[in-house]
């Protein structure tokens, strides 16, 4: 059968919402369950590979209320490959729970229903961001992401899952609420500057930048900034982001540090975009090397001193975001590129992380990393995909985050701020020290508890391989991968301001 793009895109779109439909049922049996899950998931896997070889990123498609370009592509391609790595580790993950003794599925029972409900409708909702043509819409799906997430945070019901999805509402909402000033100045500087047709339409918006108002321009940049990465996780506003990583499920955690916050990355891009002729590149670069470097600061303390293993992870994420905005705010085609090879990089590492580390954590019953030694002599192979996983996310050669950072760092060199670069450098030092310290405590030692055997199974094995080497050979290998080589090109230049 041959679909055209926009049947692909809506195919793309209907799947997750059928599935979490039947799921919401709990009709299905438990088995059936996951079955289907896993076959939703590749399908709309195996609709992104066909969107992907059939689209030309040099022609964006626009509809009636969708504009996909290179950008929307790149982006599509990240959440479609952890939608696919969550389905296929989502079934030995909960039955894990359901057979542990304490567990919250054995004790309540039928709640996988929910939780795949949820799932698949949060990913549906990051589909939706990165395939519509209006900002105000953009606000919504951002708005709704954090709403649905809050559930998939508190899943559990204990007390510091309740609290953390307490915090994480909080601090969001105020940050999206900001968000929804800027977007409401960005339709009064188009009411006044270019007029009332397409109200908020991206593409409309970014053909008349040239006319937008300066000083308004920049009045709305600093609420959109500030609204945006608080939900990205930018320091002083990322309180929310340690507490809803820790306390979340590990895959709803693997798919928040994944692919959520890159989406608010991608929504500030696209305001960008529009502001950019206005507000001037000097403004936009400075407030994002600072923030970017300063969040980057703020979490290599906290590593060091962490006690609990997935706020650790989040904390690391602080870090890979940090340098994302500081790569974007250089504004060179270098930087651009590999900011966004890292979000491809980091998303699918970081969800193999959250993943082994969720598993550990159940199964040892602490978060407590102080309280884990000898996993290498009781757990060998879980053990050595820790590693794995954690030498891949600090960037050390040859996994595909060396390259990204690499090129993210020799930015900093090629736009003339070879200081921060040196203090880019010195900082990711420090976290690598801190992280590396508690990893090879747990590895290490003697272990103090006896242990029934390997944490992990044959599928979850084999998804977790296979996405650190995915990771590994679309870095090494970009130039000859012509379609994500081009692909990525393009992207890079409406990074840089261009329309495709």
């Amino acid at each position: 059968m041959n679909f055209n793009i926009e049947a692909l895109i809506y195919i793309i779109l209907a799947l997750p919402v059928i599935f979490s439909a039947v799921a919401a049922t709990n009709l299905p049996g438990r088995e059936l369950l996951h079955w289907l899950n896993r076959i939703f998931a590749t399908a709309v896997g195996g609709a992104i590979i066909l969107l992907t070889s059939s689209f030309n990123p040099e022609t964006p498609y626009i509809g009636e209320y969708i504009y996909f370009d290179a950008l929307s592509m790149w982006m599509m391609i990240i959440i479609g490959t952890l939608y696919f790595a969550f389905a296929w580790t989502s079934k030995a993950y909960l039955d894990r729970d359901t057979n542990k003794r304490y567990g919250y599925l054995r004790r309540f029972g039928r709640l996988e229903g929910r939780f795949y409900a949820l799932s698949h409708i949060f990913v549906w909702i990051m589909l939706v961001v990165v395939v519509v043509n209006n900002l105000g819409l953009m606000w919504v799906a951002i708005e709704a992401t954090t709403l649905v997430s809050a559930l998939l945070v508190a899943f559990k019901f204990t007390r510091t899952s309740l609290e953390a999805t307490w915090k994480y509402v909080m601090v969001c909402t105020v940050g999206i609420c900001l968000a929804l000033l800027g977007t409401i100045i960005v339709y009064y500087i188009q009411l006044n500057s270019i007029g009332s047709a397409n109200p908020l339409d991206w593409l409309y918006l970014s053909q008349h930048s040239s006319e937008i108002n300066p000083a308004m321009a920049k009045f709305a940049f600093c609420f959109l900034f500030v609204g945006y990465g608080t939900k990205i996780g930018l320091a002083p506003m990322h309180a929310w982001l340690p507490d809803a990583h820790s306390e979340a499920p590990a895959l709803t955690s693997g798919l928040l540090s994944g692919a959520l916050c890159i989406c608010a990355i991608y929504v500030l891009i696209r305001n960008i975009i529009i502001l950019m002729p206005a507000v001037g590149i000097d403004f936009i670069s400075s407030l994002c090397l600072f923030f970017g470097i300063f969040t980057i600061a703020t979490a290599v303390p906290f590593v060091v001193v962490q006690r609990d293993i997935k706020r650790m992870l989040a904390y690391s994420s602080m870090e890979n975001f940090g340098l994302m905005v500081a790569a974007l705010g250089l504004f060179v085609p270098i930087a651009a590129q590999a900011m966004l090879l890292h979000m491809f990089n980091h998303a699918l590492v970081k969800y193999s992380l959250f993943y082994t580390a969720g598993t550990i954590m159940e199964e040892y019953g602490t978060k407590n990393m102080m309280r884990i030694h000898g996993m290498m002599v009781q757990v060998p192979k879980t053990s050595c995909f820790l590693l794995l996983g954690i030498v891949a996310i600090l960037g050390m050669p040859p996994f595909g985050i060396f390259f990204s950072k690499f090129y993210m760092i020799y930015g900093f060199f090629t736009a003339d701020h070879p200081w921060l670069g040196v203090i880019s450098l010195v900082l990711l030092a420090g976290m690598l020290i801190g992280i590396l310290y508690h990893i090879l405590r747990m590895l290490g030692s003697q272990p103090k508890r006896r242990f029934a055997g390997e944490l992990l199974g044959v599928i979850d094995s084999m998804v977790i391989a296979g996405l650190l080497a995915v990771s590994f050979a679309v870095s090494a290998c970009l130039s000859e991968i012509t379609v994500l080589n081009r692909l990525l090109e393009c992207a890079a230049r409406i990074v840089l301001g261009g329309v495709a």
